[in-house]
């Protein structure tokens, strides 16, 4: 095999060692103001390697082996002369090379460089990926997976490496070919990473999750990887786990991305400080995808209980005795299996729904942790949520609000939804509210801290989702009252009506937070907020029904007060046809309202007279 000391000398194998120097380690330390300085040294290095190549080609008088084996040296050349064309970001040019090699490969039909024909194809698939144009990309990497499976099936063995060509492996026979052959694993592994970074962009989660525990497999069985990305990667491809409700295989991946980079972190004494301030965000980063796990845990066995509940001979009631509503705008939005987003391709091959081949780690210390199983009882679900806000905890450490508001809103929003989950196991009405004002607490103190000039669109969650505790809990206190057959007391009346008033004040602070420092609304809402905000006058519709006032000229006014919700939700859609689309399930309320409320008026009035 004609390497590239044997074709060239000392000489061309020490230029090529500058040139790998430049690219690999000077580069890392060029200037701001000159990025690619030594990245471009390298590139005229090359170029000159492969001209001295080339020109010994032209004068070859030896037999064709050898010629070909000049020829696959040139082309890894003009490889990595394309992949600094991708470092500096000049990718029209780095297409050429890349083209230009795979034509010839594909030509000559080099049978013995398997290893480069898939290089190439590989480089492609991250350019046009570069380029977001995704189907041209999976071409190319989809053509390289099948050249390693049809090279393994048709001829076996282990190619010669690319790398070959511009330096000689050392060692003896077996320690070249072990090389040779984790360079072919490691070149296949890069594939199947590409294909799963190129599915998820085009939002096929199943296959990418497929592509992604095939990478981690193969990196782990070769001991081929970082541990700090591995973890991260592990932790990540849990989260589709839970989408497709699948805790068993999540919480294993979690577990093993745990067990892998906690093994990897160095004690503080031995980082700088942006070192261990990295370190401490990768650690917090895996500590959310622990939390995601619990309330998608919580949330799931939630559901599934009322489902059950809506199979019973009398689904009149929900677990809490209320009138059920499936149309409720206050229960959390359910994801629609049918959806876009959820639904792939009927003709996607669901790879990842094949039998699940765990990783070979002992992790039983991670996995006692927390349950794989969805639970029914208050005690069960009580586990998963201490150890939910044992890991918020932990996260909160490092995203604080301080220097991440953001994450730490998003944090603060996850321990309330903790709460929320936490209730529903609940029997105790009053240890129900009790949650509940937990969750209006802590999200009061982050509303207090936010400046709403910079956080308005975080404010507005937050006002939305006090108003909708604050209901929660009026509906809580009420259904007590009727399930103890007993009159309310002045205590009770009073805390209810204060309740009441709470979640209206919020509703309207959300509302007033629409005008944009003007005085009336604007006729039409932007896209985002339709929604949101006629239902927030539908809720206040509502909640001014349920103040307990005796005194008939108040009650009135409130019904007054609740009339004026509806009718605005009801004038709205009217000027705004496609606002219709979007409140269907509480236009025909409010119509009905808008009709039913003066009648019911007019009635406590002649009542009153009488």
């Amino acid at each position: 095999m004609a390497t590239l000391e044997k074709c060239l000398g000392p000489e061309g194998a020490e230029l090529y060692k500058q040139a790998r120097f430049l690219a690999e380690e000077e580069s890392k330390k060029d200037p701001e103001e000159e990025p690619f300085r030594s990245k471009y040294k390298a590139r005229e290095l090359y170029d000159e390697i492969n001209r001295k190549v080339l020109d010994k080609l032209s004068v070859e008088r030896g037999d064709e082996t050898n010629k070909r084996a000049f020829l696959a040296l040139s082309l890894c050349l003009e490889l990595n002369i394309g992949i600094l064309h991708m470092d500096t970001e000049e990718l029209a040019e780095g297409e050429d090379k890349f083209m230009s090699c795979l034509k010839r490969i594909e030509e000559d039909e080099f049978q013995g460089a398997v290893s480069l024909h898939i290089n190439v194809l590989n480089h492609l698939g991250i350019l046009w990926t570069g380029r977001n144009s995704l189907d041209k990309a999976l071409e190319f990497l989809v053509s390289a997976e099948k050249r390693y499976h049809s090279y393994k099936q048709n001829v076996g063995g282990v190619p010669q490496s690319f790398l070959e060509h511009l330096r000689a492996f050392d060692g003896n026979e077996d320690s070249v070919a072990q090389q040779r052959s984790a360079s072919f694993e490691s070149l296949h592994t890069h594939t199947l990473y590409y294909l799963a970074q190129v599915y998820a962009k085009q939002e096929k989660s199943s296959l990418s999750a497929h592509y992604c525990l095939m990478t981690l497999h193969r990196q782990l069985a070769a001991g081929d990887y970082n541990p700090v990305d591995w973890g991260l990667n592990a932790a990540t491809l849990s989260q589709y786990f839970l989408t497709a409700e699948k805790f068993m295989e999540s919480r294993h991946c979690l577990a093993s991305g745990s067990l892998i980079y906690e093994n990897s972190l160095k004690n503080v004494q031995e980082l700088s400080e942006d070192e261990n301030d990295l370190q401490s965000q990768r650690s917090a980063d895996i500590d959310r995808c622990w939390i995601k796990y619990g309330l998608a845990l919580l949330e799931v066995s939630r559901d599934k209980m009322l489902s059950e509940l809506e199979d019973m001979e009398e689904p009149s009631v929900d677990v809490f005795g209320y009138p059920k509503n499936k149309n409720d705008h206050n229960s959390d939005k359910q994801t629609d299996p049918t959806s876009d987003k959820q639904t792939e391709s009927n003709t996607e091959v669901k790879s990842s729904e094949k039998d699940f081949e765990t990783f070979d780690l002992e992790l039983t210390v991670y996995e006692e942790q927390v349950t794989d199983k969805l639970v029914r009882i208050f005690d069960d679900a009580r586990k998963v949520f201490l150890f939910i806000v044992g890991k918020i905890k932990s996260a909160i450490t490092y995203y604080s609000l301080d220097g991440h508001a953001s994450d730490a809103v998003e944090i603060t929003q996850d321990h309330s939804k903790a709460y929320k989950l936490l209730a529903f196991f609940e029997l105790d009405f009053r240890r129900q509210c009790q949650m509940h004002k937990r969750r209006v607490d802590m999200l009061s103190e982050l509303l207090s801290e936010l400046n709403p000039q910079y956080y308005l669109l975080v404010n507005r969650q937050l006002m939305y989702e006090i108003a909708e505790t604050y209901s929660t809990m009026v509906d809580l206190k009420v259904t007590a009252i009727e399930l103890s057959r007993t009159q309310a007391t002045p205590y009770n009346t009073s805390k209810i009506n204060k309740l009441v008033q709470q979640s209206i004040d919020k509703y309207q602070e959300y509302i007033d937070s629409l005008k944009g420092g003007k005085p009336e609304l604007p006729p039409e809402f932007p896209e985002g907020d339709v929604r949101p905000a006629l239902v927030a006058f539908f809720c206040m519709g509502r909640l001014y029904t349920k103040f307990l006032e005796p005194n008939v000229p108040q009650r009135l006014a409130l019904m007054a007060k609740s009339l004026a919700c509806y009718k605005f939700v009801v004038d709205y859609c009217a000027a705004n046809e496609s606002a219709v689309e979007l409140v269907k399930s509480e236009i025909d309320i409010c119509k009905e309202m808008v009709n039913l409320v003066p009648l019911k008026m007019e009635r406590l009035r002649s009542q009153q007279e009488s």
